[in-house]
């Protein structure tokens, strides 16, 4: 891994700010913070910042699926690993000998975890996931189902339901009330029927800042900590940092007639004689494609210049005709930095998440803290430097 190969395309992660983001996180609830690292930690890269979190003190973390998990404990993470979305069969065994707490959508679920922790002379901790209205997985908040989970527990002697949960959808504050009050009512019927939960959560980043009255045991953060500020929260005194940018180089600058067309397509012929410079980094690297023909724009040399013509695979290209200075080699940000997380997601018509979970394995991931690099990772190569 040389410095020449670093400054190809690569991702910028500064660890200090994402432990800023974590203190203020802590900062506004007494309860938990269970930090959620999924989808590669929202593009940072799980294993670093889990690494770095726990070095910080944070013992709770949460994940989409059992690999996810997985990752973290060969990675040497300790503590709660929360698997927030359903563990396929074969994925079983190895999730409850990792010491995975699992979440289960049903009765049957149960009945599937106690049988293969029977068979392998295992126990497992279980969080019950609540359809609160989200409608998108969860056990209903009905007598009916409470009946169900209830006749399941009576035969779970390898399994312990540590935990209750749902989600909001955060349409509206009255749909959100609604929302919190069926996650009360089937605590209260699972209460009635024998099964007490003590650990029962519903809050998001966006939750953490918004309904403070229902952290309960804890709260989910994952959004907050990589510097997408909840929305509606401006007005609050606390900062929330950008921890990323993401990089690339000019690969090569050259001339263009008018009247020609740039790259895939035809959406848009030039209008004038043009300065056009290639980046090495496209949509394969996570810059969206959907910000092609000047929809996006990246920073160079503290200059905005447009994207122009279709965003390739690999590469892509933008006007720098206004700024007669760029060259090769130069250092192009494409999010992060001088492009700011909700510009971009703007720009493209999503969220900030999206902006940041679609970043790929294939950028280098170059960690700092206290202004220095400490870590470099490869992914594609596997390849891992720390530097003291």
């Amino acid at each position: 891994m040389t410095d020449a190969f670093l400054r190809r395309t690569w991702i910028d992660i500064d660890l200090d700010k994402l432990i800023a983001n974590y203190e203020t996180a802590k900062s506004l609830t007494q309860s938990t913070v269970t930090c959620v690292l999924k989808s590669n930690a929202y593009g940072h890269g799980a294993v670093r910042v889990a690494q770095a979190l726990q070095e910080d003190g944070c013992t709770s973390f949460a994940v989409s699926c059992a690999r996810e998990g997985f990752q973290l404990r060969q990675a040497g993470i300790r503590g709660e690993i929360l698997v927030m979305g359903l563990t396929e069969e074969a994925a079983l065994p190895e999730s409850i000998r990792e010491g995975l707490t699992l979440t289960a959508a049903s009765a049957e679920d149960l009945q599937l975890m106690e049988r293969i922790c029977a068979e392998k002379h295992l126990n497992a901790a279980v969080h019950l996931k609540a359809d609160t209205g989200f409608h998108r997985l969860g056990i209903d908040c009905t007598e009916e189902a409470a009946e169900k989970i209830a006749a399941a527990a009576k035969n779970l002697p390898h399994v312990r339901i540590a935990g209750l949960y749902s989600h909001l959808g955060l349409i509206n504050r009255e749909r959100d009330e609604m929302q919190y009050q069926q996650l009360m009512t089937i605590k209260t019927l699972l209460e009635q029927k024998g099964i007490t939960v003590q650990d029962v959560h519903l809050c998001d980043s966006i939750g953490l800042v918004r309904y403070p009255q229902w952290h309960m045991s804890r709260v989910r953060v994952g959004a907050l900590l990589f510097g997408v500020r909840p929305s509606r929260s401006q007005h609050m005194p606390f900062e929330c940092l950008e921890t990323l940018t993401f990089r690339t180089t000019v690969a090569q600058v050259h001339r263009v007639e008018a009247g020609e067309i740039v790259g895939y397509g035809d959406d848009q012929i030039l209008t004038r004689p043009s300065v056009i410079a290639t980046l090495c980094a496209g949509y394969g690297d996570g810059y969206p494609r959907h910000l092609s023909n000047g929809k996006g724009q990246v920073m160079i040399r503290g200059h905005r210049a447009p994207v122009i013509g279709l965003v390739c695979m690999d590469q892509m290209m933008v006007d720098v005709t206004d700024l007669p200075e760029v060259q090769p080699g130069d250092v192009a940000e494409l999010l992060g930095g001088g492009i700011g997380y909700g510009e971009m997601a703007d720009w493209a018509e999503t969220n900030r998440n999206e902006c940041l979970s679609i970043l790929s394995a294939r950028p280098i991931r170059v960690y700092w803290q206290k202004g220095k690099i400490v870590t470099v990772t490869d992914d594609l190569l596997r390849e891992r430097r720390n530097f003291a």
